[in-house]
């Protein structure tokens, strides 16, 4: 198994100092590895040793200045040493890269308000509620939408006898498509507001060996719960049509 997916798996497992190893193992081959660099600074903030981490988070952003993560590890390190006006500036090359990355907004908006920078900060704070998306109504929105969707549903399949199959069918596809779409922009909201409420800095390196962020069981369960809403609706949508015949 190579170094870097050793250390990877001892990140998973906490074990960050035997991790910090391996990562140094990976470099002595591969020393100009912007993903393994960036997962050595990661490491290094987690294990409070900012200071040692701003080498290998610099060279990260050197060798591929166009991630975002690269700038978010060098941002964190320098705001740990207190050397704010250093850290706003990375952490602003992080926003410019990526306007919608909310983790980047959410720190740069910390930087600013310990710089006593009161309207830069809550400049950043509407924009980070702009992306975040209202979470607090977010589950009502989507699950009235998937309601509606399931009623309209639900009386096209009560009519549907005698109809054309071609014009039931197709409006029973577009419904079902609706559906998948707000379900796909729900849970790219749970994940947004996730990554938002995170405590550690994301291992970059993790996504170059193909293995994908874990996602909370709580999300899997509120997708139950729309699809649920949905069936719920399809069957208030039959009902209702016969009721009114």
């Amino acid at each position: 198994m190579p170094p870097q997916e050793r250390a990877l798996i001892l990140m998973q497992q906490g074990k960050l100092r035997e991790a910090l190893d391996f990562y140094d193992q990976a470099l002595r081959t591969n020393p100009g590895n912007s993903g393994i660099l960036n997962a050595k600074a990661a490491t290094l903030i987690s294990l409070g040793r900012s200071g040692e981490a701003l080498e290998p988070a610099r060279k990260a952003a050197s060798v591929n200045p166009g991630s975002v993560d690269s700038w978010i590890n060098l941002g964190v390190a320098l705001d740990n040493l207190d050397r704010l006006h250093d850290a706003s500036e990375a952490l602003e090359r992080a926003v410019e890269i990526s306007p919608y990355n909310a983790y980047a907004r959410a720190l740069l908006g910390i930087v600013y308000q310990k710089m006593d920078m009161g309207d830069r900060a809550e400049a950043q704070n509407r924009k980070l509620q702009e992306i975040v998306f209202p979470h607090g109504y977010a589950g009502f929105y989507f699950a009235t939408a998937a309601f509606l969707l399931g009623l309209l549903l639900g009386g096209i399949r009560a009519v549907a006898a005698g109809k054309p199959p071609a014009i039931t069918i197709s409006s029973q596809l577009i419904l079902l498509v609706f559906f998948c779409v707000i379900c796909k922009l729900y849970w790219r909201s749970l994940r947004v507001w996730q990554q938002v409420n995170r405590n550690i800095i994301v291992n970059p390196h993790a996504t170059s060996t193909g293995r994908k962020e874990p996602v909370s069981r709580g999300m899997h369960l509120v997708m139950i719960a729309m699809i649920l809403v949905f069936g719920a609706g399809i069957l208030m949508g039959n009902n209702v049509w016969i009721w009114l015949h």
